[in-house]
Protein backbone atom coordinates (compact mmCIF):
# COMPACT_ATOMS: atom_id res chain seq x y z
CA UNK A 1 0.00 0.00 0.00
CA UNK A 2 1.22 3.32 -0.84
CA UNK A 3 1.65 6.42 1.55
CA UNK A 4 0.69 8.85 -1.38
CA UNK A 5 -1.99 11.12 -0.68
CA UNK A 6 -3.96 12.43 -3.51
CA UNK A 7 -3.37 15.98 -4.15
CA UNK A 8 -7.20 17.11 -5.62
CA UNK A 9 -8.33 18.42 -2.26
CA UNK A 10 -5.31 20.96 -2.17
CA UNK A 11 -6.23 22.13 -6.09
CA UNK A 12 -7.58 25.73 -6.57
CA UNK A 13 -10.19 26.30 -8.93
CA UNK A 14 -8.33 28.56 -11.25
CA UNK A 15 -6.13 28.20 -14.50
CA UNK A 16 -3.09 30.44 -15.04
CA UNK A 17 -2.99 33.32 -17.92
CA UNK A 18 -0.14 32.36 -20.69
CA UNK A 19 1.10 35.60 -19.61
CA UNK A 20 1.77 34.91 -15.99
CA UNK A 21 5.65 34.22 -14.88
CA UNK A 22 6.59 30.83 -13.56
CA UNK A 23 9.46 31.85 -11.16
CA UNK A 24 11.11 28.35 -10.31
CA UNK A 25 13.10 28.22 -6.89
CA UNK A 26 16.63 28.33 -7.26
CA UNK A 27 19.69 27.28 -5.46
CA UNK A 28 21.45 25.65 -7.41
CA UNK A 29 19.18 25.22 -10.61
CA UNK A 30 20.61 22.06 -11.93
CA UNK A 31 18.57 19.21 -13.65
CA UNK A 32 19.64 16.52 -10.55
CA UNK A 33 17.97 19.01 -7.95
CA UNK A 34 15.02 19.46 -10.09
CA UNK A 35 14.90 15.56 -10.38
CA UNK A 36 15.43 14.89 -6.81
CA UNK A 37 12.54 17.63 -5.98
CA UNK A 38 10.02 15.68 -8.81
CA UNK A 39 10.64 12.65 -7.05
CA UNK A 40 10.42 13.95 -3.76
CA UNK A 41 6.61 15.16 -4.74
CA UNK A 42 6.25 11.33 -6.81
CA UNK A 43 7.01 9.73 -3.36
CA UNK A 44 4.16 11.94 -1.27
CA UNK A 45 1.45 12.43 -4.03
CA UNK A 46 -0.85 11.38 -6.76
CA UNK A 47 -2.51 13.04 -9.08
CA UNK A 48 -5.83 11.72 -11.11
CA UNK A 49 -4.69 8.61 -9.42
CA UNK A 50 -1.25 8.61 -10.55
CA UNK A 51 1.78 9.24 -8.78
CA UNK A 52 2.49 13.40 -9.25
CA UNK A 53 6.20 13.77 -10.52
CA UNK A 54 5.86 17.45 -9.98
CA UNK A 55 8.09 20.74 -8.61
CA UNK A 56 7.03 23.63 -6.92
CA UNK A 57 7.05 26.82 -8.25
CA UNK A 58 5.31 30.60 -8.10
CA UNK A 59 3.23 32.05 -10.24
CA UNK A 60 2.81 35.81 -11.16
CA UNK A 61 -0.64 35.65 -10.51
CA UNK A 62 -3.28 37.18 -8.08
CA UNK A 63 -1.06 40.24 -7.11
CA UNK A 64 2.01 38.33 -6.86
CA UNK A 65 4.69 40.43 -8.97
CA UNK A 66 8.51 38.47 -9.42
CA UNK A 67 9.48 40.85 -6.78
CA UNK A 68 6.88 40.15 -3.98
CA UNK A 69 7.99 36.26 -5.06
CA UNK A 70 11.32 36.81 -4.59
CA UNK A 71 11.48 38.80 -1.21
CA UNK A 72 8.42 37.93 0.26
CA UNK A 73 8.34 33.06 -1.18
CA UNK A 74 12.31 33.07 -2.17
CA UNK A 75 14.04 35.44 0.72
CA UNK A 76 16.16 32.22 1.17
CA UNK A 77 17.07 31.13 -1.98
CA UNK A 78 20.01 33.07 -3.71
CA UNK A 79 18.56 32.10 -7.34
CA UNK A 80 16.10 31.37 -9.91
CA UNK A 81 14.71 30.92 -13.39
CA UNK A 82 11.74 31.99 -14.89
CA UNK A 83 9.49 31.52 -17.81
CA UNK A 84 5.94 32.13 -19.04
CA UNK A 85 2.96 29.86 -18.39
CA UNK A 86 2.27 29.62 -22.14
CA UNK A 87 6.16 28.55 -23.25
CA UNK A 88 5.57 25.41 -20.44
CA UNK A 89 2.23 25.15 -21.93
CA UNK A 90 3.43 25.10 -25.23
CA UNK A 91 6.13 22.42 -24.12
CA UNK A 92 3.37 20.23 -22.95
CA UNK A 93 3.60 21.08 -19.27
CA UNK A 94 0.79 21.50 -16.66
CA UNK A 95 0.25 23.82 -14.17
CA UNK A 96 -1.99 22.68 -11.20
CA UNK A 97 -2.78 25.33 -8.89
CA UNK A 98 -2.29 23.69 -5.34
CA UNK A 99 -1.41 25.59 -2.04
CA UNK A 100 -2.33 28.76 -1.58
CA UNK A 101 -1.92 31.29 -4.12
CA UNK A 102 0.90 32.28 -5.55
CA UNK A 103 1.79 28.12 -5.39
CA UNK A 104 1.18 25.95 -8.35
CA UNK A 105 2.56 22.13 -9.15
CA UNK A 106 4.62 22.11 -12.50
CA UNK A 107 4.07 18.52 -13.97
CA UNK A 108 7.10 16.73 -15.22
CA UNK A 109 6.65 13.72 -17.52
CA UNK A 110 9.13 11.78 -15.63
CA UNK A 111 11.47 12.00 -12.76
CA UNK A 112 14.73 11.86 -14.41
CA UNK A 113 17.78 13.88 -14.60
CA UNK A 114 17.24 13.83 -18.29
CA UNK A 115 13.75 15.37 -18.03
CA UNK A 116 14.64 18.09 -15.83
CA UNK A 117 16.82 18.87 -18.04
CA UNK A 118 14.43 19.24 -20.91
CA UNK A 119 12.37 21.75 -18.23
CA UNK A 120 15.88 23.42 -17.94
CA UNK A 121 16.60 24.30 -21.47
CA UNK A 122 13.09 26.21 -21.28
CA UNK A 123 13.62 28.30 -18.50
CA UNK A 124 15.60 31.19 -18.44
CA UNK A 125 19.06 32.24 -17.63
CA UNK A 126 19.29 31.52 -13.62
CA UNK A 127 19.11 35.04 -11.73
CA UNK A 128 20.63 36.24 -8.65
CA UNK A 129 17.84 36.87 -6.19
CA UNK A 130 18.65 40.30 -5.00
CA UNK A 131 15.77 40.17 -2.12
CA UNK A 132 17.55 36.83 -0.22
CA UNK A 133 17.85 37.75 3.33
CA UNK A 134 21.09 36.77 4.35
CA UNK A 135 21.44 34.88 7.96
Amino acid sequence: MSDRRPVEPLVRSEAPPDAAVVVVRGGPIAAQKIAEHAQRQEALFTFRGQPMVAISVDLTVEGWTVDRILAERMQTRSSYASAMVGVLRAAGYELVPTGRPPHYSLILPGSSDAEAATLLALLGPTLQNPYRARR
